[in-house]
């Protein structure tokens, strides 16, 4: 794990305000962009694909965003979203509106302050969300204590290194995203959570350092 930039809470809300504004993660899946958004969409494939077999009746998606994730999610499952950004909140209430969905909770809030008993959840989304929080360590402990133990944590999280040459290639500065804290590392994931049920690295499969986005399933043990 390596600390991108050193920021105050109110500078890293201000931040994913304004990202939340202007690039939500909507923007990713519609991109003009078709690597980009080959990329995006290649995901949400792998993470309805991981969610499918498992035993689950209720799932938190943790920085849900505007809510994009609930489609990959069987409609008998309850999906409880939390989220930090007001801007974010809203959006996700329209989507889940838009689509008719039933079972949903959404709630503002804080994932390294998460409103949640203990064991309150089968499985939980951690997606593009380590990479922007202040301390991804207590992101990790909130998401041990409220998933069930034995449960699921599906994690995805970007390659910080390719990420940065890949805008150099595009001359995007600067190289970071503006509201990434943390560079996340798969071994970051691998201590913590020790038990991987399966790792998945996109576009290059076989290769999580040449690979844009690295998908985890972890089992909270």
């Amino acid at each position: 794990m390596k600390i991108i930039k050193r920021t105050s809470f109110d500078e890293f809300y201000l931040a994913n305000e304004d990202v939340a504004k202007t690039s939500p993660m909507r923007t990713h899946y519609d991109s003009p962009n078709p690597l980009e958004r080959t990329l995006w969409t290649n995901k949400k494939k792998i993470i309805k694909k991981i969610l499918a077999p498992l035993p689950i009746t209720n799932i938190l998606d943790a920085g849900c965003g505007d809510g994009r994730l609930i489609d990959e999610i069987d409609k008998q499952v309850a999906y409880t979203g939390i989220d930090i950004s007001p801007t974010q909140i809203t959006e996700a209430k329209k989507y889940i509106k838009k689509i008719k969905r039933k079972n949903v909770t959404l709630i503002k809030g804080d994932v390294t302050k998460m409103p949640f008993k203990a064991n309150a959840f089968d499985a939980a989304l951690a997606c593009d969300i380590v990479e922007h929080v202040l301390s991804p360590q207590t992101l990790f402990k909130e998401l041990k204590r409220v998933v069930k133990k034995n449960g699921y944590i599906i994690f995805g999280i970007p390659n910080e290194d390719l990420w940065e040459f890949a805008r150099l290639l595009q001359l995007k500065f600067p190289l970071h995203s503006p509201d990434h804290i943390h560079a996340i590392y798969p071994s970051d994931i691998e201590q913590v959570f020790p038990v991987i049920e399966k790792k998945i690295s996109l576009p290059i499969p076989f290769s999580s350092r040449l690979s844009l986005i690295n998908v985890f399933l972890v089992k909270n043990v």
